[in-house]
């Protein structure tokens, strides 16, 4: 029987054809989810922050707080954690069995930072009605997959402008993990630096918070796979003796996962404002920008995944177009955001930490499977991140941000033109909090300097288009 099973897996992946092994794929498939599961795990420590009163003014979670229904906070974030494990087990899966490529995928950082603080904590949106955004957007970004004008859309949108969304989304990531850390606090008076007086919970938070981060920098420097992951490990053992264990609310810890909770609950009802004709059109209106900005933060990120890819695994992205596997890679993608919505997770989209899988020998879908198998198991461990501190969300972020941040290096600071609207894109995301902000302003002042300029060959009629939707997008949506 178990050879059976093996022959099947060797056909239906085809790993003789791509030089593999059923060993190497399980070892690329292990080294993918201890490499990736930081990220799994740190979307729904973002998406909290959706929830009314589920985080106090020092980023710590509220867990008796009532969010949503009879749900605590700390009942929500295992929730939160659930769907997200699940969404990335499912889509792993599928990605591997229908593409047959090593590509693992999950909730997308990037979109989850932009549900929780601009749809959610900004337009003023319930969880349940951006999830049902994000579902419209899964099926919109289905629609520009199949017709292959998502890739015409990413041509169009400058290569500076692309590398600046994703380092200010870093740099915005890694800020609110300074600020979780309790790094620096704010009060009436201003900000205040952490000192230390470790008889301060919030100085002794700053000070294991900036230790972890350092040992994870000298453990990612070392190789070790998982680093960050076993950082944050480490930062909750430590954490224990020290007195910044979570609260389990009520003195007792419930091993109970409410994932129901989130489930097809997508609300899209009060979507549309129908009080009066000026309030419906303003409500549509709204709701299109926010969809339109979903589309166009998927495309910057698959798109540039898939091509960072070749960079660090010698994926080829000219090689996929080729074999006409970018068409598919980008349509399980929509199908997976989609179907993410459905579940109770924000956009799922591919890691790039799938080139871990990749330099580890993973060349097929068996990979991406493996990976994912190992997500759907971790289901039944999330109870326990009702413990998990806020110094140990805060390391995650700070190097997860940090290395998003990356990308800044692509940019060209040598031609003024190209520079201050990468500027504009990357700063405004973490000063205002918004990245609907930071992107908009980007390719607005993008576009108006090279019209005045005349660089008729670096901008097009599309790309003016879409710069007077990022304007009306920033006229319109409140702030």
């Amino acid at each position: 029987m178990r050879d059976r099973i093996k022959e099947y897996l060797r056909k239906h992946f085809l790993v003789r054809e791509f030089g593999s092994s059923l060993k190497t794929e399980l070892i690329a498939g292990i080294t993918n989810y201890f490499t990736i599961i930081y990220a799994v795990m740190l979307v729904p420590e973002i998406l909290i922050e959706a929830f009314p009163g589920a985080v106090d003014i020092h980023g710590n979670i509220v867990q008796d707080a009532i969010v949503a229904g009879n749900f605590t906070a700390s009942e929500m974030l295992v929730a939160l954690t659930a769907v997200a494990f699940t969404a990335a087990g499912f889509a792993s899966i599928f990605m591997g069995i229908v593409t047959n490529t090593p590509f693992v995928q999950g909730p997308s950082i990037a979109i989850g930072t932009f549900v929780a603080y601009t749809i959610c904590k900004g337009l003023g949106y319930t969880y349940n009605q951006a999830l049902a955004i994000v579902f419209i957007s899964g099926l919109l970004f289905f629609v520009l997959s199949a017709t292959g004008a998502e890739e015409k859309l990413h041509r169009i949108i400058p290569n500076n402008i692309k590398y600046a969304v994703s380092a200010g989304i870093g740099f915005f990531i890694a800020f609110t993990g300074i600020e979780k850390a309790h790094i620096i606090d704010y009060s009436e008076a201003g900000v205040h630096f952490f000192n230390f007086d470790l008889s301060d919970k919030n100085n002794l938070s700053a000070v294991l918070a900036i230790a972890i981060v350092i040992f994870i920098v000298i453990m990612h420097k070392k190789r070790v796979h998982g680093s960050i992951f076993i950082g944050k490990i480490v930062c909750i053992l430590l954490a224990f003796p020290l007195g910044l264990i979570n609260s389990l609310g009520h003195g007792s810890f419930g091993y109970s996962i409410p994932i129901t909770s989130l489930a097809f609950k997508l609300d899209f009802n009060i979507l549309l404002d129908t009080t009066s004709p000026w309030d419906i059109g303003k409500s549509i209106m709204t709701v299109l920008i926010v969809i339109f900005a979903i589309c166009i933060m998927d495309i910057f990120e698959t798109m540039t995944l898939l091509i960072a890819m070749g960079n660090y695994a010698g994926v080829k992205f000219e090689k996929l177009k080729e074999k006409k596997e970018l068409p598919r890679i980008l349509e399980v993608d929509a199908v997976t955001t989609a179907v993410g919505a459905l579940l109770g997770s924000t956009s799922v989209s591919t890691y790039i930490e799938s080139s871990t899988g990749v330099i580890e020998g993973g060349s097929t879908g068996l990979t991406s499977v493996i990976t994912g198998l190992l997500f759907l198991v971790s289901v039944l461990f999330t109870p326990l991140m009702k413990v998990v501190p806020s110094a140990a969300t805060a390391t995650t972020l700070i190097v997860a941000g940090v290395m998003m941040m990356g990308v800044i290096k692509q940019i060209n600071f040598e031609d003024i033109a190209e520079a201050v609207p990468a500027f504009f894109t990357m700063m405004l995301m973490p000063i205002t909090g918004s990245l609907l902000i930071g992107i908009g302003f980007g390719v607005i002042t993008y576009v108006l300097i090279h019209l005045f300029m005349g660089y008729n060959t670096k901008i097009n009629a599309a790309l003016v288009i879409l710069g007077i939707l990022m304007f009306i997008t920033l006229m319109f949506i409140p702030r």
